[in-house]
């Protein structure tokens, strides 16, 4: 059975008072707008992290989808922030939640953002992990079935298009290492 995505993110009611909105100006453009809360809604990215795990010989580590969207597809390490977290904070959070690797170490590699199915928009920002611990006890958890690493010529295809651009960012650094 293949997955349908939901139908794309609208804000077409007022989430508070529930009122069909309109749109209005908001002094910059128009936008959804709820004339009995006096309140305007905007379509901005969700935070999120991946991570760029590497082994010694330049392997990544990928972890397979347990959850929705895209259940079954391998994908970087990652997931959305939590309200009064760090980006940092957030991906070291979702490293150990997904594969039991802890990290001392990390560097913000860049940012994609992309409109999002479930979200309406998101905005990741990868990092590279420079210091980890707990290969012994690497498993997959919360929203991983699955833990590899592969290497450049073995990686499977990825399904969300932040991830492919911060893989290729990653690329490009890494050219001619390893």
């Amino acid at each position: 059975m293949t997955e349908q995505p939901p139908e794309p993110f609208a804000w077409r009611f007022c989430p508070i008072c529930g009122k069909a909105l309109a749109h209005d100006h908001d002094g910059q453009s128009a936008q959804p707008h709820c004339a009995s809360c006096r309140r305007f809604y905007y379509l901005n990215p969700v935070p999120a992290t991946c991570c760029f795990v590497a082994r010694s010989d330049g392997a990544l580590l990928f972890a397979r989808r347990a959850v929705a969207p895209c259940k079954g597809r391998w994908c970087l390490p990652g997931g959305y922030l939590e309200l009064g977290e760090t980006a940092e904070e957030g991906a070291l959070r979702e490293l150990r939640e997904e594969t039991n690797l802890r990290a001392s170490r990390v560097r913000l590699l860049g940012v994609s953002t992309h409109p999002s199915p479930v979200s309406g928009a998101v905005m990741v920002l990868g990092y590279v992990v420079e210091d980890w611990t707990g290969l012994g006890g690497m498993r997959p958890d919360t929203d991983a079935s699955e833990l590899r690493f592969f290497r450049l010529e073995e990686r499977p295809a990825l399904p969300f298009a932040v991830h492919r651009d911060l893989l290729a960012l990653y690329d490009r650094e890494n050219r001619g290492r390893g």
